[in-house]
């Protein structure tokens, strides 16, 4: 799956716990997968950053990603906001292994 682009929408879960959460919405050339993800108040990395590492975690956890039928890539545009790896191989996201 090559994701072409990533939308961030800030929301509030209603828990009144630490942290933000957000929608994050990676979408390809055949579908859009929205995941709901949330960060703590101390992380290290921009927010963005965090939400992409966060909902790349999550995708990484899918049958179809985790049974290597799938592989999440990045597009270059986007690789040059954040720190992902190259488009022609696996999503690693250290921050959140």
């Amino acid at each position: 799956m090559l994701v072409t682009d990533i939308q961030i929408t800030p929301f509030d879960d209603g828990t009144g716990s630490s942290g933000t959460s957000a929608r994050v919405c990676m979408t390809s050339d055949n579908q859009v997968v929205t995941l709901l993800c949330r960060i703590g108040t101390d992380q290290k990395e921009s927010p963005v950053d965090a939400f992409v590492a966060e909902a790349t975690r999550q995708m990484q956890r899918m049958p179809e990603f985790r049974s290597g039928r799938v592989i999440l890539r990045f597009a270059e545009n986007l690789r040059s906001g954040a720190r992902l790896e190259p488009a022609n191989s696996e999503m690693a996201c250290p921050e959140f292994a």
